[in-house]
């Protein structure tokens, strides 16, 4: 079988947040970490890596050559942001890459948040705050997950005659361009500003609104099939909508409306559970709050993912998107979707 030569996004994982929780009234069954691979020309460009990401590449396998080259179609690597549930596997990829194929036409691109300290207005912390590794960045990251497994990559390129795990990625801070206004009162209007580009695909970035983790970010790829953008994690964000303006596929977070009583279970919940709800749904984009985006971006299709809770039954989500009469795909691990169809 040859490689698929077209444009096709692939859902990897679908669930939100770093624990595993058995999709309710299906058995042991459980939705893999947020990843999502967006297939140009037979090349991946993979959007975040959450638990579970080699296991899906191999499944999916995007090169029709196996398990063993599983990953040698991988071209870059786009964090949305620096939380565990969307980085918690990146340092596999590199691990399994020395026995499942890794490209060999130069390094893996690894785009990502630059240090929060890099953004306009962004108060340093206070002396009550702990803002340990906050102001890494992508590159800082990537270097110190590296560090961590030393021994392991050690032996690796001394015993067993490795590349040096440092060779086979470039990791890169995404920031707003200069002139970016003030972040001190949240996130502002900005216009989306380039990332990357290629003969077959641009990328372009903006900033969203993830609470305290800045920068975060959302992606729009346009290729000659099409386009799609990837929200990241967000409350409703007019940068988001501007970004997504006309594109073919908006694939969106989502947090259940009834977040609270799925998370809790039926009220009263105790004010330590009530707290914790609020903060969670502040960050989020809510089930019934994501149609009106996809409207207002004039998306054709919204593919809901980085489903909060991970349990709750797909019939749920797309029962309570409101505002949209556009298609609407309810991520599933694996699915994948043809842009030229």
């Amino acid at each position: 079988m040859s490689a698929r030569s077209g444009t096709q996004l692939v859902l990897l994982g679908t669930a939100g947040g770093a624990a595993t929780y058995p999709v309710r009234g299906a058995g042991a069954v459980a939705r893999s970490g947020i990843a999502s691979a967006l297939v140009v020309g037979g090349r991946v460009h993979l959007v975040d890596a959450g638990q579970g990401v080699t296991r899906q590449l191999t499944f999916a396998d995007v090169g029709r050559q196996g398990p063993a080259h599983a990953l040698s179609p991988l071209r870059a690597v786009y964090l949305t942001h620096l939380h565990s549930d969307h980085t918690m596997d990146l340092v596999n990829l590199l691990h399994c890459g020395y026995v499942q194929g890794w490209p060999d036409d130069g390094p893996v691109d690894i785009y990502g948040p630059g240090p929060r300290s890099a953004l306009p207005g962004v108060p340093p912390p206070g002396p009550d705050e702990r803002r340990v590794g906050a102001d890494l960045g992508t590159t800082g990251f990537v270097g110190r997950l590296i560090d961590a497994f030393a021994a392991d990559f050690d032996d690796r390129v001394s015993a067993s005659h490795r590349a040096e795990p440092s060779t086979l990625v470039a990791a890169h801070d995404v920031l707003p361009p200069a002139g970016t206004p003030d972040l001190s009162e949240g996130v502002p209007s900005v216009e989306p500003w380039l990332v990357a580009e290629s003969d077959d695909v641009r990328v372009t970035a903006t900033l969203v609104d993830h609470g305290e983790m800045l920068p975060a970010l959302g992606y729009r790829f346009d290729t000659a099939e099409g386009s799609v953008v990837f929200s990241g994690d967000t409350s409703p964000s007019p940068n988001l909508v501007r970004l997504a303006q006309g594109a073919d596929v908006l694939v969106h977070e989502v947090i259940a409306a009834r977040y609270a009583e799925w998370q809790f279970g039926p009220r009263p919940l105790t004010d330590r559970q009530e707290r914790a709800a609020a903060t969670v749904m502040a960050k989020h984009t809510a089930s019934d709050q994501v149609g009106a985006i996809a409207a207002a971006a004039g998306v054709r299709t919204l593919v809901l993912t980085h489903l909060v809770p991970a349990s709750v039954p797909s019939e749920h989500w797309r029962e309570a998107v409101r505002g949209f009469d556009g298609e609407i795909v309810v991520g599933e691990d694996l699915l994948a979707i043809d842009l030229g169809r």
